[in-house]
């Protein structure tokens, strides 16, 4: 019996010490999440399906962690806001929709990854009630500019180290109220002009794939970044609205090497948690 027992006990530990290794040599992840607090807001419950949406994709960072053991984890997960002139101040909501695994010791991970699960509907409520505020009418909300976070922002908030995954909630426009804030060179623009000149037209894909047509590629190394388009949804109802919508995003991701892109239209809400589960 009692060599059983030490052939046992031997066992068990063996097995714990490769659950451990296994969860360590796991690759690192960090979530982002880019938000459009646009006029898109003003569809019908657009609100509560973002904060939905943003807590789901929470929930599978948060399982990516709880497979680690949580001791494990180095993982990152954040919301950040697509700037916005005339917008909300977004300094402090975004620290507070901020967590990084690496930033506490063992004896912490837990308590803190708790902690921040429990804030993070709170936060996220006050932050969509604030965008919301007195806007009742397209005119009440400015346009948010998408390109410029890609610019200005994405490089530093992507991890070198770690495998990154960008979800982006938006209706998929790049949209201003007026030119002095738009980029241009050539016949390529950092707004949505490009769907106005190719909307009505018949041979718009042939046009699209032309070197001289569509969003300007930023000029930043990514890495390891993978982008989730999600909510994609039409303001005009000419046929091919929304295929011409992810192909002028497919062309731009993809003329910034990032390779790995899926999207999926406002519809139905389980099919979009889908979407991000298997992601």
């Amino acid at each position: 019996m009692t060599t059983f027992i030490k052939y046992f006990t031997f066992f068990v530990l063996f097995f714990c010490l490769m659950i451990v290794a296994q969860a360590q040599s796991a690759k690192n992840e960090n979530y982002i999440v880019l938000l459009d607090l646009s006029d898109r807001l003003l569809t019908v419950d657009q609100t509560n399906r973002d904060k939905r949406l943003i807590q789901d994709v929470f929930a599978r960072f948060e399982g990516i962690v709880r497979q680690k053991f949580i001791i494990n984890s180095n993982d990152c997960f954040k919301v950040v806001v697509a700037p916005q002139q005339g917008g909300i101040i977004t300094e402090t909501y975004e620290n507070e929709l901020y967590i990084s695994m690496a930033e506490f010791n063992i004896q912490q991970k837990r308590k803190q990854l708790e902690a921040f699960k429990a804030n993070l509907p709170k936060v996220l409520d006050k932050l969509y009630a604030d965008a919301t505020k007195g806007r009742k009418s397209s005119k009440d909300f400015s346009g948010t500019d998408i390109w410029k976070y890609f610019n200005d922002f994405l490089v530093n908030d992507v991890i070198n180290t770690h495998q990154n995954k960008l979800f982006v909630l938006t209706d998929g426009y790049f949209d201003f109220e007026s030119n002095r804030f738009v980029g241009q060179l050539g016949n390529r623009t950092t707004d949505s002009r490009v769907l106005n000149k190719l909307r009505n037209d018949s041979d718009w894909e042939k046009k699209l794939h032309s070197i001289n047509e569509g969003l300007i590629p930023v000029k930043k190394n990514f890495g390891k970044l993978s982008v989730c388009l999600l909510e994609v949804k039409p303001k005009f109802q000419n046929l091919n609205e929304q295929d011409l919508l992810v192909a002028v995003w497919r062309k731009w991701l993809s003329e910034m090497k990032i390779n790995s892109f899926t999207f999926s239209p406002h519809g139905s809400l389980p099919a979009t948690q889908k979407k991000i589960y298997t992601f």
